[in-house]
């Protein structure tokens, strides 16, 4: 189990207030899901919220505001806060603090009531306010080299993140078009804590990682299998996805020049296309929120269903099946999947369901692994695999109530209506 909380951080899919955060978080290599949502979604989450903004840090369930604090909090987590150094906590808080100052004078100037007035608040703000602290921070980081805990050259501390994430946005133009790229040009101290940021290979690596919502392309054949557990967590999650159904003959034609010549295969953006139904499963599910990556021992309880589950199709006799068409021989083939292949696979499944306490498939939450399990159920219940009888989960009410809540979900009914011919 990992020594961490579990953590989600919410704000909008922009930098602001909550990038030093999430900076802090990943430089830490703290698990957590970096929660971005838009205007819409704010207003309807707002009232909800400690004080009514963002950005929100979820400790284990339990919400928390105000930027600053929940810098410290994960700066102490990740130790670029330093313990047990109250003197040294106290020169971080002196700089945090000011810069709450400056984001409070920034902020306005984003609201002109006319671009002659958004040009004019932010022309001020930078011909004063950010000079007048900037001078200020020149002789505060002065004094901080002189204490022990800052003299480590590749250390990096949160008051240093925080003036970082104020510098890019100062730099980067766009909606504080009027504030010179210059600005900051000139304080060395400065520069030299937002070069410190920028050269770690933790925060490279944080900028060259896609935040968005990438381009997805999945393709699958035109019914549920490996396909449409991917399929419906993304449909639930609200992710936009091109669902590209392969006809047979296509697949055949354009199977060599597959990765592992199989399906299905999703495309994220202009990367490689990928391949493996669970991998696939589960990075889509991460998307979705229906995956966990800030608890391993949930993401645990996930994995060993789909384990299971993979294991069935992994069957060469799903296979052929599916190729088969002489009648006796079909009923052979079909045999060992009733008599041992889906009993041992419902079986392994209700127990292990039944061991987390419902009601889903492991304990409380909706996931991935409640939709992988009503995926294979819905061949089974659905009657469309000859010679299995619909009768073989009778035995199976962990199975039972899990199939039931899920065939409930209202983005699921939506999906059954427009497929009809693979509802259950």
């Amino acid at each position: 189990m990992s020594g961490f909380p579990k953590l989600k951080l919410t704000y909008y899919p922009f930098n602001g207030r909550a990038e030093p955060i999430r900076l802090a978080l990943h430089v830490s290599g703290i698990p957590f899901v970096d929660e971005r949502i838009s205007r819409d979604q704010m207003a309807v989450l707002k009232p909800s919220l400690p004080f009514a903004r963002l950005p929100v840090l979820e400790v284990d369930g339990v919400a928390y505001g105000e930027s600053y604090q929940l810098l410290r909090y994960v700066g102490r987590l990740g130790g670029l806060y330093p313990p047990n150094a109250p003197f040294a906590d106290l020169k971080i808080d002196e700089i945090l603090q000011a810069l709450d100052v400056i984001w409070e004078e920034m902020v306005p100037t984003l609201h002109g009531k006319s671009e002659a007035e958004t040009q004019q608040m932010q022309e001020e703000l930078a011909a004063s306010t950010i000079p007048r602290f900037a001078a200020l921070f020149e002789g505060r980081l002065q004094t901080m080299k002189k204490l022990s805990t800052f003299q480590s050259p590749d250390k990096i501390f949160i008051h240093e993140l925080a003036i970082y994430a104020v510098a890019i946005i100062l730099r980067g133009g766009g909606k504080f078009r009027y504030v010179p790229k210059s600005v900051l040009d000139g304080y060395a101290l400065i520069n030299e804590a937002i070069d410190k940021v920028a050269a770690n290979e933790k925060v490279v690596e944080w900028y060259s990682m896609p935040h968005g919502l990438p381009k997805l392309k999945l393709k699958y054949f035109d019914f549920p299998g490996r396909g449409d557990p991917i399929r419906l967590v993304l449909k639930i999650g609200g992710i936009p996805f091109e669902d590209a159904r392969i006809p047979r003959d296509e697949f055949n034609a354009t199977k060599a020049s597959l990765p592992f010549q199989q399906l299905p295969v999703l495309e994220v953006d202009d990367e490689e296309p990928v391949v493996q139904s669970v991998a696939i499963l589960r990075y889509a599910a991460t998307l979705a929120g229906l995956y966990p990556t800030n608890d391993p021992l949930a993401a645990l309880r996930i994995d060993e269903l789909l384990a299971v589950v993979d294991e069935a199709y992994n069957s060469p006799l799903w296979d052929a099946i599916f190729a088969e068409k002489d009648p006796a021989r079909l009923l052979e083939l079909y045999k060992p999947l009733v008599i041992d292949t889906f009993p041992k696979m419902a079986r392994l499944l209700d127990k292990r369901i039944g061991d987390w306490g419902g009601p889903y498939s492991t304990g409380k939450d909706f996931n991935a692994a409640d939709v992988a399990v009503y995926v294979v159920l819905v061949y089974i219940k659905g009657g469309r695999l000859p010679f299995v009888p619909s009768t073989l989960l009778e035995p199976y009410k962990n199975l039972a109530r899990v199939y039931g809540l899920v065939d409930a979900h209202p983005i699921v009914v939506e999906w059954n209506k427009a497929y009809p011919q693979f509802a259950a």
